[in-house]
C-alpha cells in the first residue's frame, strides 16, 4: 500500500506539465505585443521624438525580459520537478540547463523583477510622471532590490552550509 501511495505521489508531478506548457504558450502573446510596439516604433521613425522612441524600446526590452523569465522558469521547473532534460546535441543546450537549483531560479527571478522594475521606473521618469508617482515607484523598486539582496544572502548562506 505504501509503495502505491509513493508511486502515486511521484506520478502526480506530471500534473505540473500543463502549467509549464501554459507559460511557454503565453510567450506567443509577448510576440504579439512586441510586434505592436515595433510597429509603433517604425511609424515614429520619420517624425518621432527621442523620448517616445526610447519609451517604445524600453517596452520591447521589458517584454523580452519577461519572455526570458517565463522560458527559464518553465524549463528549470520542469527539470527540477518533473524530469531531467536529455539533449543529444549538447551544442544546442543553454549553458544553465541542468545547473539551476531552486535557489538559483529564485535569484534569477528576483533579478529579473528588479530589472523590470528599473525599466518601469525609467519609463515613468521619461514620461515626466509626477514626483509622488516617481517616489512611489522608487520605493517599490527599492523593496525589490532589498528583497533580491535578501534572496542572494540566504542562497549564499545555504550554499556555504553545504
Amino acid at each position: 500500500m505504501e509503495k502505491w501511495i509513493e508511486a502515486g505521489l511521484l506520478w502526480a508531478r506530471w500534473f505540473l506539465l500543463p502549467l509549464y506548457v501554459a507559460l511557454l504558450v503565453s510567450v506567443v502573446g509577448i510576440y504579439v505585443m512586441v510586434g505592436r510596439e515595433m510597429w509603433h516604433f517604425v511609424m515614429l521613425l520619420p517624425s518621432g521624438g527621442e523620448a517616445e522612441m526610447m519609451l517604445l524600446l524600453l517596452s520591447v526590452l521589458d517584454l523580452v525580459l519577461i519572455a526570458n523569465l517565463m522560458v527559464m522558469v518553465a524549463i528549470s521547473s520542469y527539470e527540477s520537478f518533473v524530469s531531467r532534460i536529455v539533449v543529444e546535441n549538447q551544442d544546442a543546450t543553454p549553458e544553465w540547463l541542468g545547473k539551476l537549483d531552486s535557489g538559483n531560479v529564485k535569484l534569477k527571478v528576483s533579478l529579473s523583477i528588479v530589472m523590470i522594475s528599473a525599466i518601469h521606473l525609467l519609463r515613468a521618469y521619461l514620461m515626466e510622471a509626477t514626483m509622488e508617482r516617481l517616489v512611489a515607484l522608487g520605493g517599490i523598486h527599492l523593496v525589490f532590490v532589498l528583497s533580491t539582496l535578501g534572496v542572494a544572502l540566504v542562497d549564499r548562506m545555504h550554499k556555504t552550509e553545504h
